[in-house]
């Protein structure tokens, strides 16, 4: 069982245009306060998406939903398959590597370039075609989509998406 939480998805509410950087830190705050909470428990999420964070209608609240994917670090028994939904994965995920902290944050960062673009870092139709771009180095950079975004902004999300993840943010 789970909560009802009356309100719409990230998803739903790009449909209807592109989130501004103000609302999208907010919205990242509270992404990275429940991934930051659930690490603490030794938990990988393995599926931050916007059809998963949600915002309800009793004052906004953010909500980081499905934990369908998550496993707890170094779980063994789920072995090296990929979870997740693709454009949001981290290439060493995409390549067959466990899923990480970092990986989520990875996840997070993809989730803030697209809330403020409407459109993914780095783009494929299948698992196959989102390696070779990644293997590529065809990736959307965020000043190029947005460049009215603040400098601070644009590094922030640029350090979470980073390719290697020894670059990207150790926590959340």
């Amino acid at each position: 069982w789970m909560d009802f939480v009356d309100g719409e998805t990230l998803a739903a509410r790009v449909s209807r245009g592109r989130l501004s950087a103000g609302e999208a830190t907010s919205v990242g705050q509270e992404v990275c306060r429940a991934l930051a909470a659930v690490h603490r428990a030794n938990i990988i999420h393995r599926d931050v998406k916007a059809q998963n964070v949600m915002r309800a209608h009793d004052g906004g609240r953010i909500i980081l939903m499905d934990f369908g994917a998550g496993q707890f670090v170094n779980d063994p028994s789920l072995g090296k398959r990929a979870q997740g939904t693709p454009l949001y994965l981290a290439p060493e995920v995409l390549h067959g590597g466990d899923a990480t902290v970092r990986s989520d944050i990875y996840a997070a960062g993809v989730l803030l370039f697209y809330l403020v673009t409407g459109r993914f870092p780095v783009e494929g139709s299948t698992p196959k075609e989102l390696l070779d771009a990644h293997a590529r180095g065809r990736r959307r950079r965020l000043r190029d989509e947005r460049p009215d975004l603040s400098e601070s902004f644009i590094a922030i999300v640029e350090r979470a998406i980073d390719p290697d993840p020894e670059r990207r943010y150790a926590s959340a």
